[in-house]
């Protein structure tokens, strides 16, 4: 019905961004379906991304006893929790689980 179509060719036609990235990645993987599943496309780059088999998180590093400690004298100094996590790199959410004791 629809052979020799290719949907990496077919105009977006005024479809919505996220609707069109759906519509190219369904083609994407009817082209490597078509190719096979073994089959690598000719021109495909030899040092493209790798697919993770076990993905994790990434490894957090634990802020310092004296960087709590910073952290706490800052937040009972008055300074703000969005100051003092951006400071230390930290999200708001941390800056506020090692300070929230200070507020009773």
């Amino acid at each position: 019905m629809f052979r020799g179509i290719r949907p990496c060719l077919v105009d977006a036609g005024g479809l919505k961004p996220n609707t069109w990235q759906r519509f190219e990645r369904l083609g994407s993987a009817w082209t490597q379906t078509k190719l096979g599943l073994g089959d690598e496309p000719q021109d495909a780059a030899e040092d493209g991304p790798e697919v993770l088999a076990n993905p994790r998180r990434r490894a957090r590093t634990p802020l310092t006893e004296s960087q709590v400690d910073a952290i706490r004298t800052a937040r009972a100094d008055g300074e703000s929790v969005v100051s003092i996590s951006r400071r230390f790199g930290v999200y708001r959410m941390t800056v506020w689980t090692h300070t929230k004791d200070l507020l009773s």
